[in-house]
């Protein structure tokens, strides 16, 4: 019992100390002390495989911010944030494909990421999604949406498991 309470507050205590360390990050960028929060979000995104902490790399790539502009490295950190189901990632995927930075210009692919995005009831992802239905064929909608029903399920909105519901096994 001794070892299971011992294991639980090492978690516990590994958790708050990523929270910090994220935190500090958060600061640092905001601050504009852009090497400390590269540094510091690097490090998250490499040993925990924090999603907040990639979007943050993605965007200090995109803008040049602590290292130099780089939309191919954006768009890597956006994808791996993109894929555990964060909306800023998303839609700052979408827009790389929109634009064709980094990424090949594809006007489908930024429909789709999109569109997963605005599954989350992300507002700015809402709002793209309507504005780029315009720039895309008929055919190519429908090749779109034959995907978008597969990001959303991979990629969308999570549920978020009711404590007060016994746990359902298969």
């Amino acid at each position: 019992m001794k070892k299971l309470l011992l294991l639980i507050f090492a978690f516990s205590f590994n958790v708050q100390v990523a929270y910090a360390d994220f935190n500090s990050g958060v600061v640092a960028y905001l601050t504009g002390d852009y090497d400390t929060a590269y540094n510091t979000m690097m490090s998250l995104a490499d040993t925990s495989n924090d999603p907040m902490a990639q979007y943050w790399i993605g965007i200090m790539y995109m803008k040049g911010q602590g290292v130099e502009q780089n939309y191919e490295e954006a768009g890597k950190w956006f994808r791996q944030a993109a894929e555990q189901a964060v909306p800023q990632a998303q839609y700052k995927l979408g827009n790389l494909y929109s634009d064709g930075n980094g990424v090949p210009q594809d006007n489908e692919f930024a429909y789709i990421w999109y569109s997963v995005a605005a599954s989350h009831q992300h507002p700015k992802s809402i709002n793209a999604v309507e504005a780029i239905i315009p720039k895309l064929s008929s055919t190519e909608m429908k090749e779109a949406d034959k995907l978008i029903a597969e990001y959303i399920q991979k990629y969308g909105p999570r549920e978020e498991p009711n404590p007060n519901q016994p746990i359902k096994i298969d």
